[in-house]
């Protein structure tokens, strides 16, 4: 009798002791688990607080212009005093002797290329450990930023039966040469305001990325950017 109360006791010990070793278990898995999810969330605030300094830091430029350029286009225009006539129930213009106006314009058009840091996201850049990023910038973007008309080249001729330019005409000729400044410009001006305005942008963050501990740092545009994409825009 008092052997078998031994055995249940015995048993009951082994059960109670098997019991607490999974209890145990468990809960030392639960405190893993809970430790893991602890530090993947810290790591995930701490990569998210990283990319938000990332970006604030290119942001925080905004438009960066980083490149200018001039063009000279010099527009003409001539232009005949006339009267009509009807001969034969045919009505022709004739030429008014003394009749002819002629004027020169010329006109400069200041460009200006920047990068557009606002559109850089998170999605642009990769952090490899915490020394190295890689960055892809948007396409430069080049825009008018004066137009200006050289008075001292410029010329009026007005014989005495000659109509004056109207406000109007003057001023669609300046736009005239304005729109077609940019063709003045030879390809290899027009390319290098754009690889300027690249490695202008280059230059001014990556001291700032140094400065967030970064010492491996390349910065790209994308591969299929074509200087044509832009011309093709200004035309």
């Amino acid at each position: 009798m008092n052997g078998a109360t031994s055995g249940n006791k015995l048993k009951h010990i082994v059960i109670i002791l098997t019991l607490v070793a999974i209890a145990g278990a468990v809960l030392w898995g639960v405190r893993r688990c809970n430790s893991y999810q602890a530090r993947k969330q810290a790591e995930e605030m701490r990569r998210e607080q990283r990319d938000s300094t990332i970006r604030a830091v290119i942001n925080r430029h905004s438009r960066l212009y980083t490149a200018e350029a001039k063009s000279r286009k010099t527009i003409t225009y001539t232009s005949d005093n006339t009267f009509k006539v009807k001969i034969a129930g045919i009505e022709k213009d004739i030429k008014l002797p003394l009749g002819r106006t002629e004027a020169t314009i010329p006109v400069i058009v200041t460009y200006k290329a920047y990068i557009d840091l606002q559109r850089v996201t998170a999605s642009d850049f990769q952090v490899s450990g915490d020394t190295a990023i890689a960055i892809t910038l948007p396409d430069p973007v080049i825009v008018e930023t004066a137009v200006a008309i050289d008075h001292d080249k410029e010329k009026m001729k007005k014989q005495w039966l000659a109509k004056s330019l109207t406000y109007e005409q003057y001023q669609s000729l300046v736009r005239k040469a304005k729109d077609e400044a940019w063709e003045e410009l030879s390809i290899d001006d027009q390319t290098n305001i754009i690889e300027t305005a690249k490695v202008s942008a280059t230059d001014i963050l990556i001291p700032q990325l140094r400065q967030l501990g970064f010492r491996n740092i390349r910065i790209d545009y994308r591969e299929d950017f074509d200087i044509m994409d832009i011309i093709r825009e200004k035309r």
